[in-house]
């Protein structure tokens, strides 16, 4: 029986080696001069390059957003939208407009694509919010508004956005959120008196949005004119209808790019330039720091640098463990949420099976 037990044990263990999935960050970077779309474990181990650029300074891949179900990564670049596979293979580009395309979101199906768009009519700017079914290659305009930064809600009733402030209506940006058809475009926070609120993200359970305040004014300075001159940055927290506001313990000189929840809404990572002056104006191109990725933990306020290069990180996006696909060598795909999962239904009977192996190895001495 024991060796039952132990030969079971044996072939479970083995079954699960070399299945382990790291949750991940897919993120833009720029090193030796060189841009291109990488990967990583959440840690910040096992930085991995996707898609690199073929030429010095001019491809450069932005932003980038994981796929719900784990299964394809949306980025943009120069020259057009593209799906790829999470190990960068199987490129294929999206029929799209010529036109400006920002921060792509999935929907909670992995269907659908929402951004926002900017394309000259007449000589004349149109702003817009569309949805690209990604199959049919549909495309819908769901809100004429002015928008960046859209992000699709978790459960797929709601896109909240960053709007533009309008000279005379805004002292500067905000959030604004919306029905998944555009209907019912409305303000989530009133605008700041000083600067824009930006970058919106759903949290997991959608009960939250993280977002960035870049607090700054225009003042007039000598051998620049009028000069954007920041005075803080703060990293935020509201409830999905806009109370509750919490200010994260970052230091408010760091100038953040971008920000995305992580460990399933524990932490928060985002990439940011550390070593830039407030109050003064903006260095000279050439002359900025390094941005790199850092990861903030909620509850305890500690802050881990998980890449650390003199080049720039800037758009990131994290997924979970649970839902990545992973290929043990000489097996069939799998996911590893499904795995830990069995592992968790079973634990109790695991305890059990080790217990009997290390009395049953004791008992062989």
């Amino acid at each position: 029986m024991y060796l039952q037990k132990v030969s079971l044990l044996c072939l479970l263990m083995l079954m699960l080696y070399g299945v382990v999935a790291d949750a991940k960050i897919v993120f833009s970077s720029t090193r030796d001069g060189v841009k291109g779309v990488y990967v990583m474990d959440d840690d910040g181990s096992n930085q991995t390059p996707l898609k690199k650029s073929e030429e010095r300074g001019r491809w450069f891949p932005y932003p980038n957003c994981w796929s719900p179900d784990g299964q394809q990564i949306a980025f943009v670049d120069q020259f057009g939208k593209y799906l790829m596979h999470p190990d960068g293979t199987n490129i294929r580009e999206l029929i799209l407009p010529k036109a400006y395309i920002g921060r792509m979101s999935f929907s909670p199906d992995s269907q659908s694509l929402v951004f926002d768009m900017s394309v000259k009519i007449d000589n004349k700017g149109k702003h817009s919010v569309n949805v690209l079914h990604i199959e049919t290659g549909e495309m819908k305009e769901i809100a004429d508004v002015s928008a960046t930064s859209c992000d699709w809600s978790p459960d797929g009733k709601l896109i909240v956005f960053s709007k533009p402030g309008v000279v005379g209506e805004d002292a500067g940006g905000t959030l604004w959120i919306m029905g998944a058809d555009g209907h019912n475009p409305r303000k989530l926070l009133r605008p700041p008196i000083q600067g824009a609120f930006n970058a919106p993200r759903w949290s997991p359970d959608g009960k939250q949005i993280v977002y960035l305040y870049n607090q700054y004014v225009w003042e007039p300075r000598l051998g620049f004119g009028i000069a954007l001159i920041y005075k803080a940055h703060r990293y935020l927290i509201c409830d999905r209808n806009g109370d509750n506001i919490k200010q994260l313990r970052i230091p408010k000189d760091w100038h953040p790019l971008k920000i995305d929840w992580m460990d399933d809404g524990e932490s928060v990572v985002f990439s940011a330039y550390v070593g830039i002056a407030l109050d003064e104006p903006l260095p000279l191109r050439g002359q900025y720091p390094p941005s790199n990725i850092y990861k903030y933990h909620i509850q305890t306020g500690e802050i881990t640098r998980l890449t650390d290069h003199p080049g720039m990180d800037d758009s990131l996006d994290w997924i979970s463990d649970d839902v990545l696909p992973v290929s043990p060598k000489d097996k069939m795909q799998t996911q590893w949420g499904a795995i830990k999962k069995f592992l968790q239904s079973r634990s109790e009977a695991f305890q059990s099976l080790s217990q009997d192996m290390l009395f049953f190895l004791r008992n062989q001495r």
